[in-house]
């Protein structure tokens, strides 16, 4: 049924290569954990991977008192990238570890430096030991306040990092076909 009686909607593929969905995986791992799956992910998507590191001088003690402070105001860490361009791609995904329920100062710090990602389908994901809080959430927030359509999001707890039958939910949302715009006319 059309909404919008008397108006035709066409949808329009938001692929920009011949119908082939170019991805990027942006995430920021501390333990390893959020690297597997972003690794994980970019071999069953032929995704490219940009890891993003603070340049904040965090120490076992730092990171537990001031980036978990950052993490849960949600500001920002600075990161050796100026700016990440993703002009080149149809899909953002970002991974981050969860710190005290929030995603890291890192990769917030890496979603403001993203470039030309208006109107681009976005895909979240976090990874915990235990609880993630409402992390996910709140990265998948962060995204579409910088212009992503985000199209999904997933919490990887640390015994499903090996679960590829799980992770491979994650990688089915990223191969979601995905329509950047709904135009009625």
């Amino acid at each position: 049924m059309n909404p919008f009686p008397g108006k035709t909607i066409t949808f329009i593929p938001a692929t920009s290569n011949n119908g082939i969905m170019r991805t990027v995986i942006i995430y920021h791992s501390d333990s390893g954990h959020t690297q597997a799956v972003a690794e994980y992910l970019a071999r069953q998507t032929g995704a490219d991977l940009i890891r993003v590191t603070s340049t904040f001088p965090y120490t076992t003690v730092s990171r537990a008192v001031t980036g978990v402070r950052r993490a849960i105001s949600g500001t920002p860490d600075p990161i050796e990238h100026r700016e990440i361009d993703v002009a080149g791609y149809d899909c953002v995904v970002a991974g981050s570890p969860v710190w005290a329920g929030h995603p890291s100062p890192v990769i917030n710090g890496a979603i403001d430096r993203l470039r030309n990602c208006q109107g681009k389908a976005g895909v979240a994901f976090v990874t915990c030991c235990l609880v993630s809080g409402g992390a996910a959430a709140i990265l998948s927030r962060r995204m579409e306040d910088c212009g992503l359509q985000v199209k999904g999001s997933m919490v990887v707890h640390g015994s499903q990092i090996t679960d590829y039958t799980y992770l491979n939910r994650l990688v089915t949302i990223i191969n979601r076909p995905w329509y950047g715009d709904i135009r009625v006319s």
